[in-house]
């Protein structure tokens, strides 16, 4: 843009006349300039990590650019991220030495926190945070080489004379209630700055000389993102947008003289969950066979009653995602499997469940020895669950076993007891 200027005095205090002929000449080449739009795709990524099962985060997968891009050691220890706007913003006409209207001069005003609605195919949705942080970008203008050929200044001297004595440059300074950061490389014609916006609102600088065009180039904005909890979504991916406004009342606001060439940014995000819902039992695992504490000898040898008739089956279990589990019987009493002989007699077999500490049922409590039946019951992880220890348990409780003893001695019960893992819920 610089280089299309033409006839621009070398005056610091520029008179009205040549200032008017390079305001008519910067708004002749923004007037070709097509109105346009940006679009910028976010996503971010969840898949259990069996190295750190407490983590129940998304992993944002936007490859930075912008100012993360360039000082990554700065943006990465502070979880950070940045991307590039994509677009440009000149001056319509010259900035005046202190003047007192903040928009008609350099100033930004960028949006703070957003809700973001995602959706699945199914239609379940999830929200997520977007937080813009801080501003970032590059002002050049020649009027700070012009005080560097007439004082001898350096650029960094230039710069801050510009806007208003020492320390005062874009880059070392901002403009309240923004914060300086740490980008603040001046040059002979431009100079860097990186701004943290703790609140939505104008931050602008007043120039001390008559500044007679401006353009902020490569802007940037730093954020964070907060996402919603995995383990309560369904695998699969989730889709939503943000569109923010740019221009003169508009989100990303640089004021009423700084102009940009799009109206409007717009992300899209896309959210990818991946869950985990695995089962591990032993060989020889379909078949349970139940008895007495102790076997049968103590029953046999000293005729003495069994407490109750029982096996556990143990397994390992994966899980990040909510599931349900239900029995399925071929004999069923009520909403509980059964066993019975050849004879007809029929009696119930509890079925429990024990899972590791990291899932919880409906309640909310831990599943320990918990009594499953016909009806589905929904089991979450407060955790992604590895290779934990689970158990089923079935039993037959005393007075059943006293009438299968005293009533149907040396008779065999069987059935089949099916337990259904669903996570698809």
């Amino acid at each position: 843009m610089k280089d299309q200027i033409m006839k621009v005095s070398d005056r610091t205090r520029s008179g009205g006349r040549v200032l008017a002929s390079c305001c008519l000449a910067l708004l002749a080449g923004l007037a070709t300039l097509p109105v346009q739009a940006v679009t910028i795709p976010i996503s971010a990524h969840f898949s259990p990590d069996s190295s750190n099962p407490q983590v129940n985060q998304f992993k944002n997968k936007t490859p930075n650019s912008g100012i993360c891009s360039v000082y990554p050691g700065y943006c990465t220890p502070t979880g950070l991220f940045s991307i590039s706007l994509g677009f440009e913003a000149s001056t319509q006409y010259p900035i005046l030495a202190g003047h007192t209207d903040p928009r008609q001069g350099a100033m930004i005003k960028v949006p703070g926190t957003k809700t973001v609605q995602v959706t699945n195919p199914k239609g379940h949705k999830a929200d997520i945070q977007f937080s813009v942080e801080a501003f970032s970008g590059r002002h050049w203008t020649r009027n700070a080489l012009i005080l560097i050929n007439r004082t001898g200044l350096g650029s960094s001297d230039a710069q801050n004379i510009l806007w208003g004595g020492a320390s005062m440059a874009w880059g070392a300074s901002a403009g309240s209630p923004c914060k300086p950061g740490p980008w603040a490389g001046p040059g002979y014609d431009f100079a860097n700055y990186f701004w943290w916006t703790p609140v939505e609102a104008v931050c602008a600088k007043s120039p001390s000389y008559d500044i007679d065009w401006l353009r902020l180039a490569i802007p940037s904005v730093s954020y964070k993102m907060s996402t919603p909890d995995p383990l309560k979504m369904e695998s699969g991916t989730y889709t939503g947008s943000l569109t923010y406004s740019v221009g003169p009342g508009g989100d990303f606001d640089f004021g009423d003289n700084l102009l940009a060439t799009v109206d409007s940014v717009t992300l899209n995000f896309t959210l990818t969950v991946e869950h985990t819902l695995k089962f591990q039992f032993p060989a020889g695992y379909g078949s349970v066979t139940l008895n007495p504490a102790g076997g049968w000898q103590q029953w046999l040898n000293k005729g003495r009653r069994p407490e109750k008739l029982w096996a556990d089956q143990r397994f390992k279990i994966w899980a990040s995602s909510p599931f349900s589990v239900t029995l399925q019987c071929d004999n069923a009493l009520n909403d509980q499997c059964a066993i019975k002989n050849a004879a007809g007699h029929t009696v119930p077999v509890a079925t429990r469940l024990t899972l590791p500490g990291g899932l919880r049922n409906a309640s909310n409590q831990t599943v320990e020895r918990f009594l499953l039946s016909t009806n589905p019951e929904v089991i979450s992880p407060s955790q992604y669950v590895d290779n934990g220890n689970a158990t089923l348990h079935f039993e037959v409780d005393r007075d059943q076993v006293k009438t299968m003893i005293d009533e149907h001695s040396g008779s065999t019960y069987k059935g089949n007891i099916t337990v259904i893992w669903n996570s698809e819920i």
